[in-house]
């Protein structure tokens, strides 16, 4: 965003120049020159808008009791009780262990959770890190904002009774 911001300012200050230059009796070769540097300026307050337009396909969130991974439309969600391993070595490498840029966090009863901590700009040893510390620490879940998602909020109907007993 401030890199667009940046291309739009300057994209507009040498349009100005560039405009100015043009209305002098000997300013054609300067005010070409600005144009081209306002033309520069534009063009990558354009990059960076599209680039911001296709930006958070990819979220992380911490929260109190569980961490949330969005992929594209895909959504992941692991709580933190449940998790038993978090590690950066390859399935099935035992016993001749091998580090991957890929984080695998295994539950108790269910199946892993793996993402790459670089799609999110986070490096994967210190990903992992900051995992298991939250993991482990209540008091510093704690301090992180509780999960509120449009899902739990909605009003689910009550089902009692019918789906217990077998309908012929």
């Amino acid at each position: 965003m401030t890199l667009g911001a940046a291309g739009l300012a300057c994209g507009l200050v040498f349009a100005v120049l560039a405009a100015l230059a043009m209305g002098l009796p000997e300013g054609f070769n300067p005010g070409l020159a600005l144009a081209a540097g306002s033309l520069g300026g534009l063009v990558l307050a354009g990059w960076a808008a599209w680039r911001l337009k296709s930006w958070p396909s990819r979220k992380l969130a911490l929260f109190r009791d569980r961490l949330v991974v969005i992929l594209g439309k895909h959504e992941m969600s692991a709580v933190w009780a449940a998790m038993e391993t978090v590690t950066l070595s390859a399935p099935d490498s035992w016993p001749h262990v091998r580090l991957t840029d890929r984080l695998t966090i295994n539950f108790r009863h269910d199946p892993p959770l793996a993402f790459k901590p670089a799609q999110f700009g986070l490096s994967p040893s210190a990903c992992r890190d900051l995992i298991l510390r939250l993991r482990d620490d209540s008091r510093l879940r704690a301090r992180l904002p509780e999960f509120d998602s449009a899902r739990d909020l909605a009003v689910s109907p009550v089902v009692a009774g019918e789906l217990i007993e077998p309908r012929l």
